[in-house]
């Protein structure tokens, strides 16, 4: 059996992302209960005390890492499933589940806080942040270690990048109902390269 595929700690955030974008779009009494989950809780952030660390000041602390399971749209989740698995688990194969777990809330925690520094009091979701991070992390262990299961096509990492410059134009928003979270993405993306400097200093499970 090709271990790369047995990724469960891959497979839960994705599940888990699917199970955030049903909580979302199924009707107006589970979008309440989606509102837990958000990283401040919009109906509260109209209050004159009210701002970004609210809800956090409160001892909800779950809400650092829970905005990225919550999608907005079909696309949304697709996409961002498709991205997770295709990096996740070629992470989760080199250096472990414990590893990518660590990984993902790193990341996560930094794009969830960065984006609310900026987007107070919209609310924002997905696991994009984390992708970019991820992409950014598998990208720089490709060029240092040429580790196999890193390797992607010479274009995607361009492309890719050219779409995180493309969003801050704001022409991506015109595409969807809504705003791209480019804070979010960018953080992630940076947080990648930072721990994928660390984990370079790490022996690989499985090259």
């Amino acid at each position: 059996m090709d271990r790369s595929l047995f990724a469960p700690v891959t497979l839960a955030f994705v599940l888990l992302g699917f199970a955030g974008a049903a909580l979302v779009g199924f009707d107006y009494y589970s979008l309440r209960f989606a509102r837990l989950f958000l990283f401040y809780d919009s109906a509260q952030a109209f209050t004159p005390s009210a701002n970004a660390w609210h809800n956090l000041l409160q001892g909800e602390y779950w809400r650092l890492f829970t905005p990225m399971f919550l999608h907005f749209g079909a696309i949304h989740i697709i996409f961002n499933a498709l991205w997770f698995w295709f990096l996740g688990s070629r992470i989760e194969n080199a250096y472990g589940s414990w590893a990518l777990l660590a990984l993902v809330l790193a990341m996560g925690v930094t794009s969830n806080v960065a984006q609310a520094l900026v987007s107070f009091p919209i609310p924002f979701g997905g696991l994009s942040g984390v992708v970019y991070g991820l992409l950014a992390f598998v990208w720089l262990h490709w060029r240092v270690r040429r580790i196999p299961s890193f390797y992607l096509p010479p274009a995607l990492f361009p492309l890719m990048v050219a779409f995180l410059l493309i969003g801050w134009t704001g022409a991506l928003d015109l595409l969807i109902d809504g705003s791209v979270a480019n804070t979010a993405h960018t953080a992630g993306f940076v947080s990648g390269l930072a721990l994928a400097i660390m984990a370079l200093r790490l022996p690989v499970r499985r090259l």
